[in-house]
């Protein structure tokens, strides 16, 4: 019987042991990512709760044991003969200390085991408190790490993620922390606690450790046997949903295209069908992710049987049973809820990898590119601006948007770009704004290279109209304030009236508080394209560049913002991009682009005169207004 007690005792200790060693393996494994470093970052900013969770988890687990040794001399004095108590070195010592009857002893015995449990309580009550402010500390904290690294990609590393995709990481990251602490929390309460009970179990009887033994054995083969298939499952269900939030929120920003297109009915089809996909993976996740539950419920009842008999075996000898066999159900029963609920936290905490791998993936240094400034301030131009060589490929693939351009753009002069879709046009302005970093050539400002210089700075003095025109779902005030915060009204409507749209705004019910919703749809796009133009005015840049600021606006209104930006223009440089021909007539000097190249250059008069691709523009639009 000992031979073969030593036997499942050993097994258990090995498989035990081999799935910790995998699991303890994958752990250290996964502390280099940055999504760990960045929890332990959090941690080390809270050490002082940290010491309150490790205490106190070390303290309910004392305070467990002690009760459940304290209820065992309970029962002892009760049901064990007065010779063998003076056997009992321990009972012994408590009936020299308190001289009291065997049913006195016991209530004294019971209330001390209450009181016991009273202070586990308080102390566990502290510990999920402890774990609990660690989270609430480090959700907002690493929400906004996810935010601020996504602030910090360069423009053209961004753009390549999905809108949807980026709010995902933004949001997932505070649950995904939330998880893992805890899961680790929980981890730790119940391994400490199974530990006391096993430590308890062997104190009491080793021959009946064997139903202990095969209760933790049953529990190691199950989570041997699942987390591996866990794990791929949940990354399946991490997956599709991403694939389907993306898809939705992507849909959602294109309402507009979608009524226009009348695409409904077919975008919910398609959305239908990812979501058929999650729950697919969700229900598969739920067959393995419960399965341990039965498995635990039924094991402890089998670990009982199995005591009853050895009980029975035992019970011919000269020792009293009874105590022993009331305090080690007890115990059974306890350790059977900590193991089950170590196996609860390790399943979660194996469900929540698929997070933390996505955390990962935003966070980690590799494949991206991080936003490039230079230490030198920029106060304002002086000289003018220099395309030295400028060549742009976009994904560094061979394909170039702009090859070996070289020009200047003239101080407080009006230089336009003109040329056909894909010419280079606004790939000009990405140079310029620094949204891009030239592949090959150096832009030079003030006679030094452009990376030199705060982009921040340097972007505070360039004003920018663009088509794209991004409205906040904010009252009309703060739209324009958005980039100078300090403007007071009598700016704000000073820039709207140069803009063409302060009549239109006050004509609204709540004048400039009037809230435009969601990318302005309250307003027309004429109405949206006046705004931007305004909130470029306000800035008073020394720069502006209007990428068809005018496009979206009938001929009376154009008439007279182009009236306006000719007072506004004086002594600043500006860039037009422009299609419309007939509002660039009076700029100084005209580049004509053609598949990144400069094909012509010079004023109107001296390109019509040139007879060359601008004058074909030029006569194509004037017939066309004449027709």
């Amino acid at each position: 019987m000992q031979l073969k007690m030593t036997w499942v005792m050993n097994l258990t200790h090995f498989c035990i042991f081999k799935n910790l060693y995998l699991i303890v393996k994958k752990i250290l494994r996964n502390l280099r990512s940055p999504a760990y470093q960045l929890v332990f970052e959090t941690a080390q900013k809270n050490w002082g709760l940290i010491a309150v969770n490790l205490t106190t988890n070390l303290l309910n687990a004392l305070l467990e044991g002690s009760t459940v040794g304290v209820i065992y001399l309970a029962v002892s004095y009760l049901s064990t003969p007065s010779e063998a108590q003076a056997d009992s070195q321990i009972m012994q010592t408590l009936t020299t200390l308190l001289p009291l009857p065997p049913e006195q002893m016991f209530l004294v015995l019971i209330g001390a085991a209450v009181g016991l449990q009273i202070l586990l309580s308080l102390s566990n009550y502290t510990n999920k408190v402890s774990a609990a402010s660690l989270s609430a500390k480090a959700q907002p904290y690493v929400t906004g790490k996810v935010f601020e690294r996504t602030m910090a990609f360069s423009y053209g590393c961004v753009s390549r993620y999905k809108v949807g995709d980026l709010v995902l990481f933004a949001n997932d990251a505070a649950l995904a922390v939330d998880q893992q602490i805890t899961q680790f929390n929980n981890i730790a309460v119940s391994l400490s606690f199974a530990v006391m009970y096993l430590i308890v179990i062997v104190r009491l009887s080793p021959v009946l450790a064997l139903a202990a033994a095969l209760l933790t054995l049953a529990v190691a083969l199950v989570q041997y046997k699942l987390i591996p298939r866990l794990r791929y499952v949940v990354h399946r269900v991490t997956e599709t949903q991403v694939e389907s939030a993306k898809y939705i929120t992507e849909s959602i920003q294109a309402l507009r295209l979608l009524h226009t297109f009348g695409m409904q009915r077919k975008i919910v089809e398609i959305a239908s069908h990812l979501l058929d996909k999650t729950q697919e993976q969700l229900q598969k996740r739920a067959y393995i992710f419960y399965l341990p539950e039965p498995i635990m419920d039924a094991v402890p009842m089998i670990a009982i049987g199995v005591l009853a008999i050895l009980a029975v075996l035992f019970q011919g000898t000269e020792m009293n049973i009874l105590p022993m066999l009331l305090t080690f159900l007890l115990v059974l029963q306890r350790l059977s809820a900590r193991l089950k609920a170590t196996v609860s936290s390790i399943t979660m905490f194996v469900d929540n990898s698929a997070r933390m791998f996505r955390l990962d993936t935003i966070l980690s240094r590799r494949d991206k590119e991080f936003e490039q400034s230079g230490n030198e301030p920029f106060v304002g131009l002086k000289n003018d601006i220099e395309f030295q060589s400028v060549s742009l490929s976009y994904l560094n693939d061979g394909a170039f948007a702009l090859k070996d351009l070289t020009f200047t753009i003239p101080r407080n002069r009006v230089l336009a770009l003109v040329g056909e879709s894909g010419a280079g046009k606004s790939s000009i302005v990405d140079v310029l704004m620094g949204l891009y970093r030239p592949t090959a050539g150096t832009i030079l400002v003030n006679g030094k290279p452009l990376d030199d210089y705060r982009l921040e700075d340097w972007r505070q003095h360039i004003g920018v109209v663009s088509q794209d025109t991004f409205i906040f779902n904010d009252s009309i005030l703060e739209n324009l304030r958005f980039g100078c915060q300090e403007a007071s009204l009598d700016e704000v409507m000073e820039a709207a009236q140069a803009a063409q749209a302060h009549e239109f705004i006050i004509a609204l019910p709540d004048g400039y508080k009037t809230v435009v919703g969601e990318r302005g749809y309250r307003l027309s796009g004429g109405q949206r394209q006046r705004l931007a133009l305004a909130r470029a005015l306000i800035k008073q840049p020394g720069i502006l560049v209007l990428d068809e600021a005018t496009s979206a606006l009938d001929s009376e209104s154009e008439r007279l913002i182009q009236r306006a930006l000719e007072q506004f223009q004086k002594d600043r440089t500006v860039i037009v991009v422009a299609h419309r021909l007939s509002t660039i007539i009076r700029a100084d000097e005209i580049l004509v682009l053609d598949q990144g190249q400069i094909v012509e250059r010079g004023c109107h008069s001296v390109l019509l005169r040139q007879d060359g691709r601008y004058a074909r523009y030029w006569k194509i639009q004037s017939n066309t207004v004449t027709a």
